[in-house]
């Protein structure tokens, strides 16, 4: 039996009410409306939508270069699960179970979290040859392989316990650099739904790109698909961030078309000119291009989602990730890594330049997130609407097409 036909009865009929009323929210964004508001609202339907979209899409991690070396360990929570990506003795990637095999402890969780906590290192890596459980000191190397347990021969030998417990590999491809998990083992690959992605992040070398220490925003009170909404529509950005984002006016936008099969939503918006793009600090660029980018990219911001995890934005001289950690209708983590050249990145004053950046930086994500809270308070509301869209929102009713795709798919493998 499958999760989603283990849902409880009142979950199934609470999403197949709401959705039954989703006509014309993938049409042409001249007559689209908005998904019913209890989409992203409603603690039943987020119990639906975990089974149907996060339990069997690819869901962006991480980037290689956060466990640059063998050893690195980066441990994180997708969904509810403990799992952590690591670079392994051979230099390979592994995402795993983070549960202890023993008694289910979280191996990086307890008493191991609150001291990464105090030493700040609570969203960088951690590098050891091991992982070891902070409950019974039951250890694993970095394939997951039991070695050490102990006080438990005289229960079980542990030569036989190493014959037999390992940590569960997780499923997962790794699409220029960035760390793609997949909690379905029969899921399709993920690669030949991102062509189009693909074809932007050729010139990029997001791989050899540096990430920068990353930042948390705990709690944020917005759903997760508001977010992507917010996020790549730019007609707020000359209202909520007036001040802040005219090196890429929301009227120097165009859209991408999305396709049957598709697993992005992107489009670009042109720079007034090369020299200020949105990591400006003063009207000028604050580093170098990003090597092998084509004369349009120089002169364009492209904003992309990979649903459900990841929006990127890509400028002529970084790129910003952010990963999107959902912990429910009206709640979620944000981890943002911005990843730059390393030869930028070593450049004589490019750590105060990227100091100015962020504080200015700072300014759009309050303005962003106190706009996405009130979204999510309205669409609580008895009145909330179903639009009309402007032109300069043509992307809603394209992730809507991805999101409806995969919750009627969902719906109708309960009525096989």
């Amino acid at each position: 039996m499958s999760r989603i036909a283990r849902l409880e009865p009142h979950v199934i009929a609470e999403a197949r009410r709401i959705l039954s009323d989703v006509d014309h929210v993938t049409d042409p964004v001249a007559t689209a409306r908005l998904l019913p508001a209890e989409v992203y609202t409603s603690q039943a339907f987020w119990q639906f939508e975990k089974e149907a979209v996060f339990s069997r899409e690819w869901l962006c991690v991480g980037h290689v270069g956060e466990v640059p070396e063998p050893g690195d360990q980066l441990p994180m929570t997708i969904i509810g699960e403990p799992i952590v990506l690591l670079r392994d003795t051979a230099g390979g990637i592994r995402v795993m179970s983070a549960v202890c095999r023993h008694r289910g402890h979280p191996i990086f969780g307890g008493l191991a979290a609150e001291r990464r906590e105090a030493e700040g290192k609570s969203l960088t890596c951690v590098s050891s040859t091991r992982m070891v459980c902070p409950y019974h000191n039951w250890q694993f190397t970095l394939d997951g392989k039991l070695v050490a347990a102990p006080s438990m021969t005289a229960t079980v030998p542990v030569k036989r316990l190493r014959e037999t417990i390992r940590l569960p590999q997780i499923r997962h491809e790794i699409f220029h650099g960035l760390v793609f998990i997949n909690f379905d083992d029969d899921a399709a690959p993920l690669a030949p739904t991102l062509a189009k992605m693909d074809e932007e992040l050729r010139t990029f070398g997001i791989p050899e790109l540096v990430p920068l220490k990353p930042v948390e925003f705990k709690d944020q009170k917005w759903n997760w698909k508001i977010h992507h909404d917010n996020a790549l529509e730019p007609y707020h950005t000359s209202y909520v961030h007036r001040g802040v984002h005219e090196a890429a006016p929301a009227k120097n936008a165009r859209f991408i078309t999305f396709d049957e099969g598709d697993g992005q939503v992107m489009h670009p918006t042109y720079l007034l000119d090369e020299n200020a793009g949105l990591a400006s600090t003063d009207g000028r660029r604050t580093t170098q291009i990003i090597p092998g980018l084509g004369e349009e990219q120089r002169r364009r911001v492209m904003f992309a989602s990979i649903p459900p995890m990841l929006f990127s934005i890509l400028q002529p001289t970084f790129v910003q990730l952010a990963f999107i950690h959902p912990n429910g209708p009206g709640s979620m983590n944000l981890r943002r890594v911005n990843l730059y050249p390393k030869s930028a990145v070593e450049e004589p004053g490019f750590h105060e330049a990227y100091e100015k950046f962020m504080e200015r930086k700072a300014l759009a994500i309050h303005q962003d997130a106190v706009t996405t809270a009130a979204v999510q308070e309205g669409l609580n509301s008895r009145y909330a609407p179903r639009g009309p869209l402007s032109w300069m929102e043509s992307n809603i009713p394209q992730l809507n097409t991805w999101l409806l795709t995969r919750y009627q798919k969902a719906l109708e493998e309960l009525d096989d």
